[in-house]
């Protein structure tokens, strides 16, 4: 490939590239639309933590639904499963009569019966509980489920009316050797730029599990991407509240195609930036003038993210200063260890002030050894996975762009992993050594955050002729609207590591995993304007064991 000059960069236009989701709050000139009223923490070693009082037990006999009868369905946000391990599951609801009205549930406790079963019919109940839905937690349940290996069906029950129903699946034994696997990458589902037809597409393939790499949520009122058309409305200001926070994951959850993915298989979820605030760092947010407020903000943003997940965690504390944990990490048999990361909680600020695009060298700041994305105990908590891992392929779930997408020594987004050179460096360097030593082989990070689709290969060393120690799939957004134009695909391509690039549609990444071959395929919608658009496959890409390279599957 041509190196690419900064002439050529300028006259591309790829200075569109710095935006990743820093844009996406930017109010726009649109015609009004339709209100949408008229639409414990898991140790190194663990692959969950404990959730709930309630664990599953074999189910004996079936009553009648508890607590007070509703006059309409509760279930109106459908139901989730999430945090497979080796024979458990979390499950999930909340109850909402009114979603957008704070759920619209009286301020009391109500219980909740759930039932799982080998068979869509219920023919037979295996195991079933009550777990109890409280004012203070948005009335969600959560039910850490200890059930015995396979592929369930899931349901809930309370006031009279039944949820739709789930299928869900534990984790294979680790000693397990399963040889093959399918599941689904996805992030970033802006309401108003676009339908969900992804998240339907997904739901059909039925995959494994999935896995959330953050974006679930966008904080901000009517915000639209590069062609400027929003579908639909958020209806309401940007969300500073816990109540704002609930009723926008109401209205989100409210999407049929969303809670279709939901209810076909365990999803594996981490946040990125705007379940918050559009690049916050920490306890630092993105304007200085709302400081005074912001950790009292995150706090609530945090329990608004557990109350609306599937996630084996506890809810987060009282203290707004305190550390949320939510980095983990599950195993899928002798084949695949998966870590998930938070690149948002531990983070130092973005450097030299978060310029946006400068095609200036970056700022001293960039390179102070003591700036990290992950913190300490957290880098040191992957490594400890990592080098312990006797899983085939070892992979690394987080959300910003991980690979050098550097200019001439200018940094194009301070947001991503290039605003961090040091502690990225750190991380590659590790991994060549360790690998020397056959440990955290088949390295595989598992990208969102950019609404733009790639691949490349990632290095210990210089661009394009280091060692080469992994290989990073970038996943383009669900509905997100794109923030690179297409028209420098080319230019996007030409960086070092870069194999492949598609800018311009909207979509996830199923992945199908052997001991021996890994296959991505990108799957993207042709518009996601119009409901119901149709799918295509941009492309698959290939990984085989042992090499840490990427290719294309038809050579």
């Amino acid at each position: 490939m041509q190196p690419i000059s900064r002439r050529l960069f300028l006259v591309s236009t790829v200075a569109v590239l710095v935006a990743s989701c820093s844009d996406d709050q930017a109010t726009v000139g649109t015609a009004p639309l339709p209100s949408p009223t008229d639409a414990k923490t898991p140790d190194s070693g663990s692959t969950v933590a404990p959730v709930a009082t309630t664990v599953a037990e074999a189910a004996t006999t079936t009553t009648s639904d508890p607590g007070p009868q509703f006059d309409a369905s509760p279930f109106t946000l459908g139901v989730a499963s999430g945090d497979p391990g080796v024979g458990s599951v979390v499950l999930w609801t909340r109850l909402a009569l009114d979603p957008l009205a704070g759920g619209g549930m009286p301020a009391d406790d109500f219980d909740v019966r759930w039932e799982m079963a080998l068979d869509p019919e219920f023919t037979e109940i295996g195991y079933d509980g009550i777990e109890t839905a409280r004012p203070g937690h948005g009335h969600s349940v959560h039910v850490n489920a200890t059930v015995d290996a396979g592929t369930w069906y899931y349901r809930f029950h309370a006031g009279g009316h039944t949820s739709p129903i789930g299928t869900t699946r534990t984790a294979p034994s680790t000693d397990a050797e399963p040889e093959l696997l399918r599941f689904a990458s996805a992030s970033c589902q802006h309401y108003e730029h676009g339908f969900y037809t992804a998240q339907r597409d997904l739901a059909d393939k039925q995959p494994d599990f999935a896995i959330w790499l953050g974006d679930y949520i966008y904080e901000g009122n009517q915000a639209a991407g590069i062609d400027g058309v929003n579908v639909r409305s958020h209806g309401t200001d940007e969300i500073v509240s816990i109540d704002d926070y609930r009723n926008r994951y109401a209205l989100y959850k409210t999407d049929p195609d969303l809670q279709a993915a939901h209810a076909a298989c365990p999803w594996y979820v981490i946040w990125d930036d705007h379940e918050v605030e559009n690049n916050y760092a920490g306890l630092t947010p993105q304007d200085a003038a709302d400081q005074a407020a912001f950790a009292q903000r995150r706090r609530d943003a945090y329990q608004a993210w557990w109350e609306n997940q599937p996630v084996a965690l506890p809810p987060p504390g009282d203290d707004p200063q305190a550390e949320y944990r939510i980095y983990r990490a599950a195993r899928w048999g002798s084949l695949l260890n998966l870590t998930l990361l938070d690149g948002r909680q531990y983070r130092s600020d973005q450097a030299c002030g978060d310029p946006g695009l400068s095609l200036e060298p970056a700022c001293p700041e960039t390179f102070d050894e003591a700036r990290t994305m992950l913190g300490d105990e957290q880098e040191a908590w992957l490594f400890d996975e990592l080098t312990s891992s006797t899983a085939t392929w070892n992979v690394i779930g987080q959300q910003t762009v991980f690979g050098d997408l550097t200019l001439a020594g200018a940094v194009l987004n301070y947001d991503q992993w290039d605003g961090y050179p040091v502690n990225r460096n750190r991380i590659l360097d590790r991994l060549a050594i360790e690998q020397e030593d056959a440990h955290a082989d088949n390295v595989v990070v598992l990208t969102g955050d950019i609404h733009l689709a790639g691949t490349g290969t990632l290095r210990s060393g210089m661009p394009g002729t280091g060692t080469p120690v992994g290989v990073e799939f970038v996943a383009t957004s669900i509905s997100s609207g794109g923030l690179v134009d297409p028209v420098v695909t080319d230019i996007v391509k030409a960086f070092p590591d870069i194999l492949d690039a598609e800018l311009e549609h909207r979509g996830y990444i199923l992945h199908t995993v052997t001991p021996t071959t890994w296959l991505a395929e990108y799957r993207m919608v042709e518009t996601v304007k119009e409901r119901d658009a149709p799918m295509f496959v941009h492309d698959t890409y290939r990984i085989d064991v042992g090499t840490n390279t990427v290719g294309f599957a038809q050579a």
